[in-house]
């Protein structure tokens, strides 16, 4: 891969990274009702999963893309519901300290990565355009595995932190901001149907 491809694949991972989708609203909804340091576990769960789509799509791309246009119907459905789901959640969370609610764990992150139609259709692109034409094998891996994780994680990250910024307004404007986060997932899932 040409250095000049790389930088095209790390531009193009940092700038889907760094858009709204279900990862970092999920994230700035929960940094900024526990905060960063509670939420680590599930940003964690959010980069394994997402490194396991990688190697998916890096092992079997060629089969994936002959498969999409057969599943993707019924994949994007999923994702919606699930999105719609997800929302949902958002909108009726109450601030920390009122109900039993539980922290986001390594599990929540990481299965999302697996209903998550962005992330999988990020990742067949990328590496479909980027990476597979002259790599393969684990080089192929290499070269668009980690690129990728770093423009999503940096998005992931300042999200995250925009959360954390925003947990001391929080408990005051829980419900505007619930609503308004529940709105964008339901945005999200309106683009995965469109």
């Amino acid at each position: 891969m040409t250095m000049s491809l790389c930088g095209q694949l790390l531009t193009y991972a940092c700038v889907t990274g760094f858009s709204p989708g279900p990862n970092n609203i999920l994230l700035l909804a929960s940094t900024s009702k526990y905060g960063i340091k509670k939420c680590l576990r599930m940003l964690f769960g959010i980069w394994t999963g997402f490194l396991c789509i990688c190697m998916i799509c890096s092992i079997f791309c060629t089969a994936l893309v002959s498969l999409v246009p057969a599943i993707r119907p019924y994949m994007k459905y999923v994702g919606a519901a699930y999105l719609v789901y997800l929302a949902w959640q958002t909108f009726r969370r109450s601030p920390a300290g009122e109900g039993e609610e539980k922290i986001p764990s390594f599990l929540t992150g990481f299965m999302l990565q697996f209903l998550n139609i962005k992330v999988i259709i990020l990742v067949m692109t990328a590496y479909s355009g980027f990476i597979l034409p002259g790599n393969t094998g684990f080089t192929a891996l290499l070269l668009g595995a980690f690129p990728l994780l770093a423009g999503i994680g940096g998005g992931n990250l300042i999200w995250s932190a925009l959360g954390g910024l925003l947990r001391q307004y929080y408990n005051k404007y829980y419900r505007f901001i619930n609503t308004v986060m529940a709105l964008l997932l339901l945005w999200c899932a309106w683009r995965v149907l469109t």
